[in-house]
């Protein structure tokens, strides 16, 4: 079936039918076999297809777009577009490796009228589709071997690489037939964000771009939250922002056309936006921006600009000199022993002076000799790092940092256990809107912390951090470029709690205290069962619902409900545990999963229990919402009033340490507070 743009995303029987009878009726010719590997840093970008093509990908995923139609790729994939198809692909990964064979279609004659009656209805050589492959160990050992005929060209060895081709061809549509693969769908998130990076400063209406889309405004609004952990108002806020903070560098833009320019409607509207986000006007940001870019140097004529790394073109030594400036990291081991040697020096010369007072005043000379080896010693001490192994590979950082920047937004509670300075958190990290509960326990320990912006390396330099801690799923900028600014770690937040808390017991050195807080978890965890068992409702079967501002509701899976399922180890009815927990089958998303009211009796009908999670900041219009759905009100736990809602500020919705040791306290409470409760 054609999609309502023009990919192919199933195919019938009937359709495989006639393509296969197109492809053994038609002339084709193999024009070329080629291989390629594409890296991160060097993606392929707006390449015309000069032919019909087949591609197979290997090795990283990767985002594959062929005209409109943007795909997100697995770790093997087969991708087919025709002539005159606009190809651009870039891997997640280090590399992807790449096979693309061209063929052509010669175009039937007037009298081969059941091929042209054929291509009416269907035409394998311009269809758009791709999916994983059930067999991709088939498709790469053909593929290369295909590659290897075609690149010692000989005629048998080019008629060879001409039956793979065919071979090939078969192993798709059987494999097609069976139905076993999973389509790769139209990744909607990316195409709109390509569509904001391009027309960000035109007037977009945010409505009219869903309505060009064969999906709701509001799971469109849904999945881009999901995936970039803010609004598509607030993404194309922050993407004019980004272009006003470039042209406001230059002195010779009004405020005005800076404004018009990067698609504020006005001047007003560019300060409105600009204290919101950066917390300053846009008059105070280039003042200060031009003062930093005049002040670079003594002298003020000659200046050398900072390039990210530190300051271009500076002179230094290199190979074997006998000091090189601003060298690699370990020029620190040097620097402290030579700076140890000068003071001591410099102490012993004072020493040894004319002495022109009487032996009493030999004290203060030992005095204060001693002093600056005190000093010098605990120096060393601050100075210490230690090396933590990650996912990322091996990462420097302080052994006792002082100035800790966390971007990986309200999972702040991750390292607030440790007792760790926390001097900046982006947005979704702010403290002052979590639960009292929360702020109780662990305020104290964010109370003078700064909001960043997450994608903006200048605010987050400003508070001199000697580490940054992100994420690869959360973090909007990329791990190198904060390295730039300071040591930095990228961890998974959604890797279990365990895990979490002895990985930054070991990056801070703190295993004692790791292993102490994960007993401590424990014995909580063990303390809540038995009062739900008390209660008489540990058995009960309930329901995680998440809803968004227009009330939609989506299940929430078990790793990011973790107290319920996972720690508490509650169940949901049998239907929601195959259909969206359940991680061999390959449908289940185990996360969130939206669904239309109408189905709403076949997941709710046997549940116990509701927990209705809101995206707003009250639940009392969620509640009104709800009341006026027929569907709802038939559903056995809301007619019995066993039902709890809760906003998005509750740390019920939150999956750190912090949250989660005050969580295990509320969902309780409120649990044992419904009427299913043995009182």
């Amino acid at each position: 079936m054609q999609g309502e743009r023009g990919t192919t995303n199933y195919f019938t029987q009937e359709m495989l039918d006639m393509a296969v009878r197109l492809w053994s009726r038609s002339s084709i010719s193999l024009m070329d076999v080629r291989r390629q590997v594409i890296r991160m840093d060097q993606p392929l970008l707006n390449y015309r297809l000069p032919a019909s093509t087949l591609m197979y990908t290997s090795g990283e995923r990767a985002a594959i777009q062929l005209n409109e139609h943007l795909f997100n790729t697995g770790k093997f994939g087969i991708v087919h577009g025709g002539k005159g198809t606009e190809l651009s692909i870039h891997p997640s990964g280090t590399n992807l490796e790449m096979y693309m064979v061209l063929y052509k279609s010669e175009t039937a004659p007037f009298y081969k009228r059941e091929i042209r009656r054929l291509l009416e209805h269907i035409n394998p050589f311009t269809q758009v589709y791709g999916f994983a492959p059930e067999n991709p160990v088939f498709f790469k050992e053909k593929c290369r071997s295909m590659f290897d005929y075609w690149s010692s060209p000989s005629e048998q060895n080019l008629f060879h690489a001409k039956i793979m081709l065919y071979q090939l061809v078969h192993e798709i549509y059987r494999e097609l037939g069976r139905g076993n693969i999973r389509y790769f769908e139209t990744d909607y998130v990316e195409l709109v964000k390509q569509y904001l990076d391009r027309h960000y400063t035109e007037p977009v209406s945010l409505q009219l771009l869903a309505d060009g889309l064969p999906i709701s405004r509001s799971l469109l609004g849904k999945l881009f939250r999901k995936r970039e952990h803010k609004s598509l108002q607030v993404y194309l806020n922050e993407k004019r922002l980004e272009s006003a903070r470039h042209y406001l560098q230059n002195p010779g833009l009004t405020l005005q056309e800076v404004a018009l320019g990067c698609g504020f409607t006005d001047e007003l509207n560019l300060n409105r936006m600009f204290k919101k986000y950066m917390y300053m006007t846009p008059g105070d940001y280039r003042r200060k921006m031009i003062v930093k870019h005049t002040k670079n140097d003594i002298d003020n004529d000659s200046q050398r600009l900072y390039n990210g790394v530190g300051l271009d073109e500076l002179a230094k030594t290199t190979g074997d000199g006998e000091l090189v400036m601003f060298g690699q990291a370990r020029s620190k081991e040097i620097l402290l022993p030579a700076a140890l040697c000068l003071m001591l020096l410099l102490t012993a010369c004072a020493s040894t002076a004319p002495a022109n007072n009487a032996s009493s005043t030999a004290k203060p000379q030992v005095q204060a000799q001693a002093s600056p080896s005190a000093e010098a010693k605990e120096t060393v001490a601050v100075a210490q790092t230690r090396v933590v192994t990650t996912e990322h590979g091996e990462v420097e950082v302080p052994a006792d940092p002082q100035r800790i920047v966390y971007l990986v937004g309200n999972n702040v509670g991750d390292i607030l256990p440790f007792g760790k300075t926390v001097v900046g958190v982006d947005q979704y990290g702010d403290p002052s809107v979590r639960p009292e509960a929360w702020k109780q326990e662990w305020g104290a320990l964010v109370s003078a912390v700064s909001i960043v912006a997450g994608n903006d390396p200048e605010s987050i330099l400003a508070l001199e951090p000697d580490l940054i801690i992100g994420s690869a799923t959360w973090s909007s900028l990329p791990m190198d470029q904060l390295s730039k600014i300071a040591p930095t770690i990228f961890y998974n937040e959604m890797s279990p709690l365990d895990e979490r808390m002895t990985f930054f017991g070991e990056m801070f050195g703190m295993q004692d205290k790791a292993q102490e807080l994960i007993t401590q978890y424990a014995a909580k965890v063990e303390a809540a069962k038995q009062r739900l068992i008390d209660g008489g409702i540990y058995d009960k079967k309930i329901v995680f619902l998440q809803g968004v501002e227009d009330g939609t509701p989506g299940l929430q899976g078990d790793k990011t409900r973790g107290i319920i399922y996972e720690d508490l180890g509650m169940h949901a009815p049998e239907i929601i545990e195959q259909e969206f927990f359940n991680r061999e089958n390959k449908n289940s998303e185990g996360y969130y999963s939206p669904f239309s009211m109408e189905v709403m009796g076949k997941y709710l009908s046997e549940a116990d229990i509701i927990s209705y999670t809101n995206f707003g900041s009250s639940v009392e219009n969620l509640e009104s919402q709800l009341a006026s759905v027929a569907i709802w009100k038939t559903i056995p736990a809301v007619q019995k009033g066993n039902i709890q809602y809760h906003t998005a500020t509750d740390t019920l919705i939150d999956y750190d340490y912090a949250s989660r040791m005050v969580s295990l306290d509320t969902f309780v409470d409120a649990l044992l507070e419904l009427p299913i409760a043995q009182k």
